[in-house]
């Protein structure tokens, strides 16, 4: 049946992101040979495998919503993001896609959630963990970790930014599980499960760590530019501004104290609490990392991105290239980033990198 209104705009969506046997509460639709757009299922029905052959069969690589319904699409994603991941027939870069489509999302909601309340909700709180937990069988999965990676190099923005330093965050430490002990030492047993736990509230602190910046101006966000002094002491507010929001939540004491100390210093001298070495939380030692590797390798408005060895060279405090070498070197004032990191964290960040065949 072609759809009766010529006039719809619709949105793309990938194969992939149909869950068999579900009932959605919008319309797919599929597009002719005559560039028609011909409805494909309807909402309230079940998709069944075969109809899903089918379509695989005839090498469509999109269906297509309304984008009316888009709201109710991302619902869905979300709702059933455990089954898409888990999905062996959907290619790994369509799930990587919907992965961060759903991230995105997430983040976004709950900065929205926060600027409206000034604090966040229970029920935030709750989505947040049950988006982490089914991305962490997701990231388990070999297979989705170069497809991630190509994340590497993508514009910055805010929720984006929180996907990626939630992946390295707990990529990184399922490759580094000795430091889940370190983290929560306080455990009475460190089972699978309990370190399963850890991980889980680790990566909720990682998607939350910039929570903060839900009460920055937006000009002072998405300024194409280096802020002006009184800009970047209203920005090194927004530690201090994540912990108040999450404050009466029931998130551990440690994620708490990371999404406050994610900007200290391990050699001093960073915000908002000038704390030094192991003073600061080790997970906040981590998210300093991820942060900035990011942060340096993502494009901005205003720079390019730092190829992911050059952003490495940087944060360890390598000299600048000669001229000769053909290459202009990069600034003498990133020479004291190495003061930011704990040494042996970084080490170990770069044997990951190298490990996941990212550095070069």
């Amino acid at each position: 049946m072609v759809s009766p209104d010529y006039k719809k705009r619709y949105t793309a969506i990938s194969p992939g992101a149909i869950v068999q046997d579900a009932l959605p509460d919008f319309r797919i639709y599929i597009l002719s040979a005559q560039g028609k757009y011909v409805l494909w299922a309807l909402e309230g029905n079940k998709v069944s495998t075969e109809q899903l052959d089918r379509l695989s069969e005839s090498g469509m690589t999109d269906v297509f919503v309304d984008l009316e319904e888009k709201f109710k699409y991302e619902q869905y994603l979300e709702n059933n993001l455990g089954k898409i991941l888990e999905n062996k027939r959907s290619p790994v870069d369509q799930k990587a896609t919907i992965f961060s489509k759903v991230s995105t999302n997430v983040v976004k909601d709950a900065f929205e959630t926060c600027l409206g309340m000034g604090t966040m909700g229970s029920s935030a709180i709750r989505r947040t963990h049950k988006f982490v937990e089914n991305a962490l069988v997701f990231i388990q999965e070999t297979k989705s970790l170069p497809a991630l990676a190509k994340m590497i190099g993508h514009d910055y923005q805010t929720y984006e930014h929180a996907t990626k330093v939630l992946w390295f965050t707990t990529v990184f430490l399922r490759n580094n599980q000795d430091l889940l002990e370190r983290i929560q030492p306080e455990a009475q047993a460190f089972d699978d499960e309990k370190k399963l736990d850890v991980l889980r509230q680790c990566g909720v602190g990682a998607l939350l760590h910039d929570i903060g910046k839900s009460l920055i101006p937006q000009e002072i966000l998405s300024k194409d530019g280096p802020l002006t002094e009184v800009e970047w002491e209203v920005m090194k507010r927004h530690p201090l501004n994540g912990l108040a929001m999450l404050v009466d939540t029931d998130l551990p004491v440690f994620v708490k104290k990371a999404i406050l100390h994610h900007h200290e210093d391990f050699q001093g001298g960073g915000y908002p609490m000038n704390v030094e070495g192991k003073n600061i939380n080790i997970l906040a030692r981590i998210l300093r990392i991820a942060d900035v590797f990011d942060a340096m390798t993502s494009r901005r408005p205003y720079k390019d991105p730092v190829p992911p060895l050059k952003a490495i060279q940087i944060m360890i405090g390598k000299p600048k290239a000669r001229k000769e070498d053909g290459d202009s070197g990069h600034d003498d004032r990133d020479q004291g980033m190495k003061r930011c990191f704990d040494e042996e964290l970084l080490q170990k960040f770069i044997v990951f990198l190298g490990n996941m065949s990212l550095s070069g």
